[in-house]
């Protein structure tokens, strides 16, 4: 093996972890209104059910809104891609609403 065969390897080594690290990525927030956002998360590997999906989608929104001291007001839930040659995607909408207090704690009852 040459120098330049080296240079090569190196190279076709490099495109594998940046293809690797782009579908490691979390799905991407879009806002679709002044308040509201949308995540699309897809199947990636494997052969997951629809709830599946979904849930990614949610536990994104989540992070999102976590992120910013809110928790996410799921909307919509949709699934696309279950024909033979597509991929199952879910899309997710919702917006960050303030937290919902604490529950005060109750007293235990004495016996």
């Amino acid at each position: 093996m040459g120098v330049t065969d080296g240079k090569h390897m190196r190279a076709l080594i490099g495109l594998v972890v940046v293809a690797v690290a782009a579908c490691s990525t979390p799905s991407e927030i879009v806002k679709t209104g002044a308040t509201t956002y949308r995540v699309r998360t897809n199947a990636g590997g494997g052969n997951p059910s629809d709830a599946e999906i979904k849930t990614r989608g949610i536990a994104r929104a989540n992070e999102f809104c976590d992120a910013q001291g809110k928790r996410a007001v799921i909307n919509v839930g949709q699934s696309n891609g279950w024909h033979l040659f597509s991929v199952q995607t879910a899309e997710v909408q919702f917006y960050c609403d303030d937290r919902l207090p604490a529950k005060p704690a109750t007293p235990a009852s004495a016996p």
